[in-house]
């Protein structure tokens, strides 16, 4: 059988800032913020911005970014999706300076058939300065997230084959941390689709509230799932 021919790349990516719902003492969905994705497979250059966003005294943020950059440079295919929320407040007693969600990924037409999906580093994704009650938490994130852009580039160019943690592993996602009387911190959730070996999902920051108020709520949300065509069966 003869082999397939590359006829061309599918950017498919997407980002969201924040989104979530306050539960106790009232309900209140509050909405998907900057939610932006790719269209159409087509190249994009996209920015959402959002600043001063408060609901009360209970959920508030200074600013919000959200952006999805493709570029096609010879033989290769790129993107970069980022997703931002600085000075988070949550409560009254959370506050984050900064959480973002980063993912940067790299096709060579080269690769196909052998290889039809992207590779991707999370290289530059962070969270910085979070206290509860004013006490700062120190969050240890994977390695790999603090990997430079010129040493991610010698993986996702295909001048290595490794660097370590390069590929979503649940041993990778940290512990959460739980806070009595308020709820649980989930940091670093970073795994690839369970049917797709290519797509990555990345949520920087996941809150599960209860006690006296409660809600859920996610921040830095950000995927990628660029392939070429026709993909393989």
């Amino acid at each position: 059988m003869q082999a397939p021919t590359f006829q061309k790349y599918v950017f498919n990516a997407g980002a969201t800032a924040f989104h979530g719902r306050i539960r106790k003492p009232y309900f209140q969905d509050l909405g998907e913020h900057l939610e932006i994705s790719t269209y159409a497979g087509a190249p994009v250059n996209i920015r959402c911005t959002n600043v001063r966003f408060a609901f009360g005294a209970d959920i508030s943020y200074e600013s919000a970014m959200t952006s999805i950059t493709t570029s096609v440079t010879d033989d290769y295919f790129a993107s970069e999706v980022v997703a931002q929320v600085k000075g988070l407040s949550v409560f009254g007693r959370l506050f984050i300076g900064e959480v973002t969600s980063r993912l940067r990924s790299v096709y060579d037409r080269r690769w196909y058939p052998q290889r039809v999906v992207a590779r991707v580093s999370p290289g530059g994704s962070a969270i910085q300065n979070l206290a509860i009650d004013g006490k700062p938490l120190e969050l240890k994130l994977p390695a790999v997230f603090g990997v430079s852009d010129p040493e991610a580039d010698e993986f996702l160019y295909g001048r290595t084959e490794y660097i370590p943690d390069t590929t979503p592993d649940v041993k990778l996602i940290p512990a959460p941390f739980v806070i009595e009387n308020f709820g649980t911190i989930y940091y670093a959730e970073w795994a690839a689709e369970a049917q797709d070996e290519g797509g990555q999902h990345l949520t920087m920051l996941r809150l599960a509230l209860g006690s006296d108020q409660g809600a859920d709520a996610d921040a830095g949300c950000a995927y990628t799932d660029g392939y070429g065509w026709p993909p393989r069966s």
